[in-house]
């Protein structure tokens, strides 16, 4: 499904904003409270077995649903989750699904540049330089209100100035969950404050009125230099997020839930005031790279 024009612009200029949001709120509201989630933050599922996920090669991606029921661990494909509705697998970025962000930063910082994001041996890649250039897309295929995403991503090693993002935003743009915020937000893999060694990622469900925001978040500790599947579920009753097939956060909370469409963006955002977290022995100077290897969006219940 492609959005109608206007929609377009609205998703990429809120996909464009819509990690400041999160920055600000990762900022003031601290660590996450095991109390809000019916899965404490940052647990896992322990009787899911560890799985080894290998790393893709130079090759032509199969079908991805053909890959989803062989692949490595995912929530689909533990869960049932049935035929995708979309998918892509980055054969190549095609324009009719995809928006590539230009113009100013996340809250005017540096600047999204074509340049930024390329496909190379069937990987979508998002790569921010010292001076701030860097990009994100916007799925203009990835537009409903309640359903499944998932994709498999990981991220090198490299400046704590540079955020990934994988999140839900509102088609219409916006913040809080009011009719004039526009609708929330879901970041279901977000690296914001880390120290560049990628050794863990947040979750972040954003809602309530825009100039009073509430969230919901969980952290889960990870090598994302490794390939992992991050996947949301979006019901009428709950929200929940996994790992390689793992439930990490989950709430039931209606009122945090968003009041309609949601789209998927991509995002690589630069923060240089957080240049100093950075770990040592990490380069504050060297490329920073976020890989997606697949992305798939499935409605409720299967087909």
């Amino acid at each position: 499904m492609h959005f109608l024009n206007q929609n377009r612009m609205a998703l990429l200029t809120g996909g464009i904003l819509a990690a400041s949001v999160s920055a600000a709120a990762a900022v003031q509201g601290g660590a996450a409270d095991p109390e809000r989630s019916a899965v404490p933050a940052g647990a896992l599922e322990h009787a899911v077995p560890a799985v080894t996920v290998a790393k893709p090669g130079a090759r032509s991606h199969e079908d991805a649903w053909d890959s989803a029921r062989r692949g490595p661990a995912t929530a689909a494909r533990r869960y049932g989750w049935g035929r995708p509705v979309a998918s892509d697998d980055f054969r190549r970025l095609d324009p009719r699904d995809w928006e590539v962000y230009e113009g100013k930063g996340n809250g005017g910082l540096g600047r999204r540049v074509r340049s930024a994001v390329a496909v190379r041996n069937g990987t979508l890649r998002i790569t921010g330089r010292k001076n701030g250039d860097t990009g994100g897309v916007a799925w203009l295929r990835g537009a409903r209100k309640l359903g499944r995403w998932e994709a498999r991503v990981r991220m090198n090693r490299a400046c704590a100035c540079y955020n990934a993002n994988l999140l839900l935003w509102p088609v219409g743009g916006g913040g809080g969950t009011d009719p004039q915020g526009g609708g929330g937000e879901i970041d279901y893999m977000e690296t914001y404050g880390d120290d560049g060694l990628r050794k863990g990622t947040n979750f972040f469900l954003h809602y309530g009125p825009e100039k009073h925001a509430d969230r919901l978040d969980s952290h889960v500790k990870t090598d994302l230099r490794k390939w992992h599947a991050f996947a949301v579920e979006w019901t009428a009753a709950s929200m929940t997020a996994y790992i390689d097939g793992r439930v990490w956060f989950r709430t039931r909370n209606r009122k945090a839930l968003p009041p309609g469409k949601m789209g998927q963006a991509i995002q690589l955002d630069w923060f240089p005031s957080l240049r100093k977290r950075t770990a040592r022995g990490v380069g504050r100077t060297a490329p920073a790279t976020l890989e997606v290897d697949w992305i798939r969006m499935y409605a409720l219940g299967g087909k």
